[in-house]
């Protein structure tokens, strides 16, 4: 009788190992319609014009005003006088103009203006 049960059990044992495991999904296979990997951190830039991950190459990080534990990603471009703002509260990035003391939204919904303590983003007060 023990040796039935242990032979049942070491051919039980034998089959299991011949299932084979469900494939597990490769890290950077997803990708974004402008081909960024979302999964590796990639978005794209519209002033840089490809696939970027703003926490690596950001000019300027600041706490996200709406959700403190998250950050909101600033990248330059002087010359052509915009701001590229990245953050999870927003749909998509946002490009900032030049204005005087900083940077603003074509329809003035969000400014990030220079201070003497650095950088902020400020929403319009509506009235």
């Amino acid at each position: 009788m023990k040796k039935r049960i242990t032979l049942s059990l070491l051919s039980t044992a034998l089959l299991m190992g011949c299932i084979s495991p469900s494939p597990m999904p490769l890290v950077g296979t997803d990708r974004d319609e402008k081909g960024c990997i979302p999964s590796a951190g990639y978005t794209w830039s519209e002033l840089k014009q490809q696939c970027v991950q703003p926490f690596e190459i950001a000019d300027i990080r600041l706490t996200d005003p709406e959700n403190p534990p998250l950050a909101v990603y600033v990248i330059l471009a002087e010359e052509q006088g915009k701001a590229e703002v990245f953050s999870a509260n927003l749909p998509k990035n946002l490009i900032l103009e030049a204005v005087k003391g900083g940077y603003a939204e074509k329809d003035k919904h969000l400014y990030l203006i220079k201070t003497q303590t650095g950088w902020e983003l400020r929403k319009p007060t509506r009235s």
